[in-house]
């Protein structure tokens, strides 16, 4: 049985083994279930037998003879239509058929270690065939992505079902949707584990999610639409389901037991009408902050920032995107007062936004992300907050999964705060500090160190500062807020009505970069010498 056993946990032979299995089974879940099988009968083989003279012949004979049994099986299940009820009492209560017929901890953990690699082949096998026959990747990119030979790329390939090759090379290219459409993803909240973009990043992903964006599709029709064997969008669908944490999918499933979008996706015609009626408001809102923050400098120039400031035009980086997210904070609450009283909101730990767009659409509207971290027990505080704008004009410092407490520059932008003489800093630290320096964190002034980001001891400063300005704006929501509300009404399905906040939110992001080189235009904002850089960076710390 050892010299069995020994084959079997080869990984060449496995590779051989769970080809030959998807050879011949309609999808990746079948192969796992054959080879589960061959598995079982060679393990039962040799306890019947232990003198055997050539054990890779062995293993082949009868690796063959209970394919001819799967297939006879799977013949007479397709010809019978079983009708059954599920006993809740007994589930979960049978185990793995291999598992059961071994006697020893140690031949369980070895098999349990074979079914593991099985389980990998199957999505390895699974992710070669899609990325050349569906995503149409070379043979040399699809090894780079998956960090294997070309040679092993080749193998995957040579296993292939014939029946689903064929199938691919019938594909009419003309009417493939594949080719015509890519989405641009948004998201917004706390993506650590939460965020289902990350599997719906392929061509074949996302334009399958695009044909589910207003009607429900049924796998079949999924299949016909893209000209894609239906094994691939089985297991397509599964992945879109459940997303990265399990549970929240770019496609939800409805009670016909077709698919629908569980997200808002809009087409780029769409999205730029809307876009492009908020802009049109653009000259008024910056002229309205620039003659604010004018009348208002002394003021805000004195309030209680931990490092003095000298420069409103500073100050007004970190003002601005306030400024147009509190605007369009202000035109989504008076939509939800108006239209959506009764409707509540969706909760998620993460939403997602999509833009459609096909080859000949360029997507620019000049994105700008806002990530913050938080802190606690760090450098003397009870408490740490950063946020750092980015987008075209600002380069990112840091993005949601930042450890405050792990990053060096960070830390001795912390200590620095009240002045940090550079004559108590070791050589490694200087080193740090130097770095600091370049990325805009902090400053040198004289002998010391100083924040050069803004830092306070409270986030209400920059409230206060932007809810007083705008109330002087406020009328302006109220056109918006209705214009918006018609074009929730025409590009937000019914089924997506929940999020009409993301609606107005995304649509939105637009504004901003406009806002941004407006100001730029007449002075409001300078543009930072080199980025990264403290524009647009705030640190809020509690004692």
């Amino acid at each position: 049985m050892t010299e069995v056993i020994n084959l079997l946990e080869s990984k060449e032979f496995l590779d051989s083994l769970y080809g030959f299995a998807y050879n011949r089974t309609n999808s990746t879940h079948e192969a796992e279930d054959l080879c589960s099988d061959i598995i079982l009968a060679i393990l039962k083989a040799i306890r019947r037998n232990s003198e055997i003279t050539n054990p890779y012949a062995f293993m082949w004979t009868i690796a063959r003879r209970v394919y001819a049994d799967f297939s006879e099986k799977r013949k007479r299940y397709q010809d019978t239509n079983i009708t059954y009820e599920i006993n809740d009492a007994c589930m979960n209560k049978a185990g793995h058929p291999i598992v059961e017929y071994l006697d020893t901890d140690d031949d369980q953990t070895t098999l349990r270690s074979i079914m593991r690699q099985i389980a990998f082949l199957s999505k390895i096998y699974r992710d070669v065939c899609i990325m050349y026959y569906i995503d149409e990747l070379k043979i040399s990119d699809i090894a780079i992505k998956l960090s294997i030979t070309e040679n092993t790329v080749k193998q995957r390939l040579h296993f292939s079902r014939g029946v689903i090759k064929k199938e691919v090379e019938k594909m009419n290219t003309e009417n493939l949707t594949l080719k015509p459409i890519d989405i641009a993803y948004m998201g917004t909240g706390n993506p650590v584990g939460n965020d289902p973009r990350v599997v719906a990043e392929r061509s074949f992903s996302k334009n399958l999610v695009y044909l589910c964006k207003n009607h429900e599709r049924s796998t079949k029709e999924l299949s016909e639409l893209l000209n894609v064997p239906m094994p691939f969008i089985e297991e397509e669908v599964e992945i879109q389901l459940h997303g990265q944490n399990g549970y929240y999918g770019l496609l939800q499933k409805t009670e016909s037991g077709k698919y629908i979008s569980n997200f808002i996706l809009v087409d780029y015609e769409d999205y730029m009408k809307v876009n492009e009626m908020y802009k049109k408001n653009t000259d008024f809102i910056v002229q309205k902050f620039d003659t604010y923050l004018k009348k208002n400098e002394n003021k805000i120039l004195n309030m209680p920032f931990l490092n003095k400031q000298t420069d409103i035009r500073f100050i007004a980086w970190s003002l601005i995107s306030r400024v147009n997210w509190w605007f369009e904070g202000t035109v989504s609450r008076l939509v939800q007062e108006k239209h959506f009283s009764n409707n509540p909101k969706t909760k998620r730990d993460f939403y997602v936004f999509g833009i459609a767009t096909k080859e000949d659409q360029k997507l620019d509207i000049g994105f700008y992300g806002n990530d913050g971290i938080y802190g606690s027990d760090i450098g003397g505080y009870k408490k740490v907050w950063l946020a750092n704008i980015y987008g075209r004009r600002i380069e990112k410092h840091f993005d949601c999964g930042r450890n405050i407490s792990q990053d060096p520059q960070l830390l001795l932008t912390i200590r620095s705060i009240g002045g940090l003489a550079l004559s108590s800093l070791n050589e490694e630290e200087k080193e740090i500090a130097a770095k600091a320096i370049e990325s805009g964190y902090i400053q040198k002034v004289g002998n010391m160190l100083h924040p050069k980001i803004l830092v306070s001891e409270t986030d209400q400063i920059y409230r206060d500062i932007v809810m007083d300005f705008i109330s002087e704006i406020e009328d302006l929501a109220i056109p918006v807020a209705d214009e918006i509300h018609r074009y929730i009404k025409k590009f937000v399905p019914k089924h997506m009505m929940n999020e009409y906040h993301l609606f107005i939110e995304f649509t939105a992001c637009g504004l901003l970069d406009a806002m941004i080189e407006k100001c730029i235009e007449i002075g409001t904002l300078v543009l930072p010498e080199r980025t990264p850089s403290a524009e647009g960076v705030i640190m809020v710390v509690e004692k």
